[in-house]
């Protein structure tokens, strides 16, 4: 290991933010693995609600017969005995059945390469850093690797729940069995753990570019909270084809992941143009992840640390 690398894990491991951004992506994935456990039991029961003589119905202007019909296309879409829910639970961004979002996991590993990034501008830091390490490029690839590695060790803790998750699942719902193979299951992690590093990067580069803590903290929530109502206004607009914003970096992770197009991650089923697959959306968010990166790498060299 390189002394910048170990500086910079150094740096993580003795700091309180990487621990608390941890722990708050954890525990959204135990949010989410609990309303995926809750969603379906609550649909059936809605449904058998439905069908008795209460006359139990959802919304003014609906049926019993529809809102039955409803509800039972909700609870067959959230099956937890079908392969399709399991491969989403097992999903290292919370994309389960009860999400349509990339939850917090993306938001945590994108302040975690933010704040890595600007801790030491905020503390000063950065210059004994540099008197120590004086070629500019390997203190940025340190930030990164010691960056990756802390997003590595977020996801395997979150492997570790959506597993849990999965057998608890499976377990309780009558019925259910293994939907997926070991291998299936891996390649999910595996995808999951990649798009946290290249998120984890982007807000690296986002906090080299920014500098400032507090405006790199705005500029990474920000994108985390406008893109999906960018994609939700494209879908509307455009019938759910498939357009430029689908090449934007958190749709880019979702799709990665969980492999879903930004139709269906917002509960709509189209045929108006072609799914982008789960390989180029990979591709397509390292692309974004070294163009910033260089940009960053090049910006830092030339500026001044103070």
């Amino acid at each position: 290991m390189s002394a910048a690398f170990r500086a910079e894990l150094l740096k993580l491991r003795t700091t309180r933010t990487p621990w608390v951004i941890g722990a708050v992506a954890v525990a959204g994935m135990l949010l989410t693995q609990a309303l995926t456990l809750v969603l379906p039991r609550t649909l059936r029961t809605l449904e058998a609600l439905g069908g008795s003589d209460a006359g139990f119905h959802v919304g003014a202007q609906m049926s019993p017969a529809d809102t039955s019909e409803l509800l039972s296309g909700l609870a067959a879409a959230t099956d937890l005995g079908s392969a399709a829910a399991q491969r989403s639970m097992l999903d290292l961004l919370g994309q389960g059945p009860a999400s349509s979002s990339s939850g917090v996991t993306a938001l945590c590993v994108l302040l975690l390469g933010a704040l890595a990034a600007t801790t030491d501008f905020r503390t000063g830091g950065i210059v004994p850093t540099a008197l120590a390490v004086p070629d500019r490029l390997r203190i940025l690839g340190g930030k990164a690797g010691a960056t990756a590695t802390a997003a590595l060790a977020i996801g395997v803790a979150l492997a570790l729940v959506t597993a849990v998750g999965l057998v608890v699942a499976i377990a309780t719902t009558p019925g259910a069995g293994l939907a997926i193979g070991p291998g299936e299951a891996l390649g999910v992690w595996a995808r999951g753990l990649a798009v946290m590093v290249l998120l984890a990067w982007l807000g690296l580069a986002v906090g080299t570019l920014v500098r400032g803590q507090v405006a790199a903290i705005v500029v990474v929530v920000g994108l985390a909270l406008v893109e999906p109502m960018i994609q939700a206004a494209a879908l509307v607009l455009t019938g759910g084809a498939t357009t430029a914003t689908s090449w934007l970096p958190i749709t880019l992770g979702s799709l990665a992941s969980a492999g879903q197009g930004a139709a269906q991650l917002f509960g709509a089923t189209t045929d108006a143009g072609p799914a982008l697959g789960a390989a180029a959306a990979l591709a397509g968010l390292l692309a974004w992840a070294v163009v910033l990166l260089v940009t960053a790498g090049a910006v830092f060299r030339r500026r001044d640390l103070a």
